[in-house]
């Protein structure tokens, strides 16, 4: 019960948003040349998401490492949900990363990064939060400071200042596409698959219903957002062009869904970045194509 009522109120916080004029934050994305003059900043940190194997091989000198499965828990047989607010805190807290200062993210893929930011986004660390563009690949193909074994931090101690509305529930987004066809809402749905699947061709491992949600585009990630070989964000710019064509407004509150929440991780960067009003549906294609109501309102080859 106060799963659903918290799901009603992220809906109606959602609908009752005021539409701004979108301003690109900058600060969100950092290049190899700032992290390389800033590392060693006062109240900087770095921290790795990954696995620790790769980690321990190598890794941004002095960077902290957290581990990408411990921001994932599998909630009413959905994956790679959220955890608590509780254990995030700490899992956070001991890997030495703390609640102020600024946060530097990296991986080996874009989407742990993604993901990870989402994560502090949520948690309220976004706006004090970055993603090094080209991630451990690029850092590490420019022969920059890098070093191996485990990591030996301090715990910290980290309080979460959430924002609940930075994530959407099947129950608020049955709420809001309701609302939507009552009165047509400033609201985008974006889906960040490949194109096959967002057209049903494929169905994607455990999707029960090919195809995807009524009225969302497709803005896949890894054919849009990013270029080779070292997953380096397109220029706001293009980005925000981009979703245009696609559709989306300028004022629009925009949604972002995949198959299980990752890969919509880096549109949600993305769209951050360009300083959007953004939300996740985390349980994503997967959960919507189990539901009884999500299965009969499918859209495919539209």
């Amino acid at each position: 019960m106060r799963r659903s009522i918290a799901l009603l109120a992220t809906a109606l916080l959602v609908l009752a948003a005021t539409p701004v004029a979108a301003r690109v934050n900058d600060q969100l994305l950092v290049s190899t040349e700032w992290l390389q003059q800033h590392r060693l900043d006062r109240g900087l940190t770095i921290v790795e998401i990954g696995d620790p194997e790769s980690y321990a091989s190598g890794h941004i000198t002095g960077a902290r490492f957290v581990a990408l499965r411990d921001l994932l828990v599998a909630r009413d047989s959905i994956p790679n949900e959220l955890p608590e607010i509780a254990a995030l805190e700490t899992t956070l807290g001991a890997a030495g990363v703390p609640d102020r200062g600024r946060i530097i993210l990296y991986s080996r893929d874009i989407i742990a990064a993604a993901r990870a930011f989402f994560t502090l986004d949520y948690l309220g660390l976004g706006d004090q939060t970055s993603i090094l563009d080209g991630g451990y690949v690029k850092w590490s193909a420019e022969r920059r400071p890098v070093e191996s074994g485990p990591p030996a931090v301090a715990a910290v101690r980290f309080s979460a200042r959430p924002r609940p509305e930075a994530r959407t529930g099947l129950t608020a987004l049955h709420t809001i596409l309701y609302a939507n066809e009552v009165r047509e809402l400033p609201l985008a749905l974006v889906d960040a698959r490949d194109p096959a699947e967002y057209l049903g061709a494929e169905a994607g491992a455990d999707i029960v219903c090919a195809g995807h949600i009524p009225g969302a585009v497709n803005v896949p990630w890894n054919m849009n957002l990013v270029a080779a070989p070292f997953q380096v964000f397109r220029s706001a710019d293009q980005l925000a062009a981009l979703y245009r064509d696609e559709g989306v407004k300028d004022g629009d509150t925009i949604i972002v869904y995949c198959r299980t929440g990752m890969q919509a991780c880096v549109d949600y960067f993305a769209l951050r970045y360009l300083g959007r009003d953004v939300h996740l549906y985390d349980g994503s294609y997967i959960e919507w194509s189990r539901d009884e109501y999500g299965a009969s309102g499918v859209s495919s080859h539209e």
